[in-house]
C-alpha cells in the first residue's frame, strides 16, 4: 500500500506582499535623498476600518460613516514610509513651500524621520505625496508579476 503525500512549499502558503521587507529607494532629482518603503500590501482596508468615523450628514439629517482622511494618513506614513536618510534644506525647497527659505540657507545636515515629519511631508508636498503612492503600487505590481511568473514556473 501505497501513501501519497502533498509536497507542501513554503512559498505557497506565505503571502510575501504583506511581509516583504522595506526597500530603499531614491528620492528622484535628489543625490542623497532616500525613503525606506514598505509596500501597502492587504493593509489597505485594514486602514479603511481604522480610520472610520460617525459624521452627520446635513443633507438627510443622519448619521453616517465615514473615512477619516487625516487617520488613513497617519496610518498609512506610519506603515509605509518606514524610514528615510538624506533629505536636506536642499531637497525641502523642492517639496514644499518654505517659511522664509533665507533663513535657512547654508544650513547642512539631514533632516530627521519621525512620525510627525513624514505626516507632514505627506500633507505639505504634493510630489511627495504622489511619489510614495506610486512607488507603494509599483512595488505590488512588481510583487504581483513575481508571483505570477513563479506560478508558471
Amino acid at each position: 500500500m501505497s501513501t501519497e503525500s502533498t509536497a507542501v512549499h513554503l512559498k505557497d502558503i506565505i503571502d510575501t506582499r504583506l511581509e516583504q521587507p522595506p526597500v530603499r529607494i531614491a528620492y528622484p532629482g535628489s543625490e542623497t535623498f532616500q525613503v525606506l518603503v514598505r509596500p501597502l500590501g492587504n493593509r489597505q482596508q485594514e486602514f479603511i476600518d481604522k480610520a472610520q468615523r460617525i459624521d452627520w450628514d446635513l443633507a438627510t439629517m443622519s448619521r453616517k460613516v465615514v473615512v477619516d482622511p487625516e487617520q488613513y494618513l497617519k496610518l498609512f506614513c506610519e506603515w509605509v514610509i518606514v524610514d528615510w536618510q538624506g533629505l536636506t534644506v536642499d531637497d525641502l525647497r523642492r517639496l514644499v513651500l518654505m517659511d522664509n527659505p533665507k533663513r535657512f540657507k547654508g544650513v547642512s545636515g539631514e533632516i530627521g524621520c519621525d512620525d510627525a515629519a513624514k505626516l507632514l511631508l505627506m500633507e505639505h508636498s504634493p510630489a511627495f505625496n504622489a511619489w510614495i503612492n506610486r512607488v507603494t503600487r509599483d512595488i505590488e505590481r512588481f510583487n504581483l508579476e513575481r508571483e505570477e511568473e513563479l506560478k508558471k514556473k
